[in-house]
């Protein structure tokens, strides 16, 4: 390979593409140990086929990072390369919302409540790159721009006791390749191999860069960039990094081999931290509006897979907030209330709804009491009688004049974060 830049270019140009290919690899791991499984269980399916979460989180799971306290998750991975995949999603008179993420962490688009297909009965054909053949009448396409695909469905649940509805809802999905249209459905079914059990961002931290870019290369021929991402992969092919090529550490400059040796920390990097690109309104923390329609900023893009996948802005509004009115660490050492005037509560549309929940410093909702890990407004929450509303959050429980608006807390640090909703769901985090 004849490389045409200079060394400290290389270096650069290397770190770019790492950044770029990122979310495509990370995704890609997550698949590898999310299908790692010979038949379906509430985390893991063969590709081709859905898993369901079945009970609400608590304190007790360690797998997601700041949970949904007040959805069930349907999940799929889904392979076009070689024919669209359909689904099949039931009438619902509940929230129930779909995401398909492309390879590269994209949202393209929100199929159910707030999006293509609303609330009615609906069949969505997923369909790749070079797929060119016709579809059934009546089916709704969802064009994809790679092949790989991940599906994120949320149903709403209100509370322990809320899941039969839910439940049906999930079983009423179907997931199904094109061939099989109309006729029975024959369910694929996967291998298990312990290699394949490992926590994805541990996998990440010690995945060299030569198998990391020998794994985009190959990701890469069945999931291309976009018309907007040719000038970055002209950057990176004097590197060998692209689609079918053959990537080698031994043939890049010795600079680039030194940064190549720190680039499976290089997410945990200060210059990653600062570029989270967040907006504070009254000391809550908003992310950016690109989140899941990033463009060409592949820095960002990276980011935001690191921190766990968020959804589009127009989906979730999901502020966060770390400090109180006077800029002190919020800590269950104090007690504080959440006070929205009357006519101000979060607003959403139709389908949406707003909630509060706390979570420890390193994203574990708070075991309590109660078992009561958020606050929404489906609850019977206390108003004051000029319509106004306070939330109380303490770890010790409030008089039982406050307890049916009491958030309990943990003696640590703690975050709330407010889910504001316009139709859909929080974000999730694999």
């Amino acid at each position: 390979m004849n490389v045409q830049l200079t060394p400290d270019a290389a270096a650069d140009t290397l770190e770019e593409a790492y950044l770029y290919a990122y979310p495509l690899v990370l995704m890609d791991v997550i698949r590898e140990m999310t299908t790692n499984t010979e038949t379906p269980t509430t985390e893991r399916a063969p590709l081709g086929r859905f898993f369901h979460s079945r009970a609400l989180a608590t304190p007790a799971i360690d797998s997601l990072t700041r949970p949904n306290a007040d959805t069930l998750y349907t999940q799929a991975y889904l392979d076009l390369g070689d024919e669209p995949y359909l689904l099949h999603k039931p009438a619902a008179q509940r929230y129930l919302a779909i995401q398909p993420f492309d390879g590269y962490s994209n949202n393209p688009s929100i199929l159910g409540t707030g999006g293509l297909g609303g609330d009615d009965e609906a069949v969505y054909a997923f369909t790749g790159p070079r797929f060119a053949g016709a579809l059934p009448e009546g089916v709704l396409p969802v064009p994809m721009p790679t092949d790989f695909v991940w599906l994120l469905a949320r149903v709403r649940c209100h509370g322990p006791d809320d899941t039969a509805e839910p439940h049906r809802l999930q079983d009423a999905m179907d997931l199904y390749p094109l061939s099989q249209h109309g006729r029975a459905h024959e369910r694929p079914r996967g291998t298990y191999s312990p290699t394949r059990d490992y926590v994805p961002l541990e996998r990440m931290r010690t995945m060299g860069a030569e198998e990391y870019f020998r794994r985009f290369n190959a990701l890469a021929v069945r999931n291309p960039g976009t018309g907007a991402d040719a000038p970055a992969l002209e950057r990176f092919a004097p590197l060998a990094v692209g689609a079918g090529l053959e990537f080698s550490l031994d043939a890049l400059p010795e600079a680039a081999r030194l940064r190549a040796k720190e680039l499976p920390l290089f997410m945990e990097s200060a210059e990653v931290r600062d570029n989270r690109r967040i907006t504070v309104i009254d000391g809550w923390t908003y992310l950016d509006d690109t989140v899941g329609r990033f463009g060409t900023d592949y820095l960002y893009r990276a980011v935001i897979a690191y921190m766990g996948f968020a959804n589009p802005v127009d989906v979730t509004a999901y502020p966060s907030i770390f400090t109180d009115a006077d800029g002190a660490p919020l800590t269950g050492e104090h007690s504080y209330v959440m006070h929205f005037p009357a006519g101000q509560l979060p607003p959403y549309h139709g389908g949406g709804w707003w909630s509060l929940t706390p979570y420890t410093q390193v994203g574990r909702l708070i075991a309590n009491e109660l078992d009561r890990y958020a606050l929404d407004d489906s609850m019977p929450l206390a108003v004051n009688p000029d319509g106004s509303l306070d939330l109380w959050l303490s770890a010790d429980a409030p008089g039982d004049d406050r307890l049916a608006n009491w958030l309990p807390v943990c003696r640590e640090g703690i975050r709330p974060d407010l889910a504001h909703l316009p139709a859909p769901q929080h974000r999730h985090h694999a």
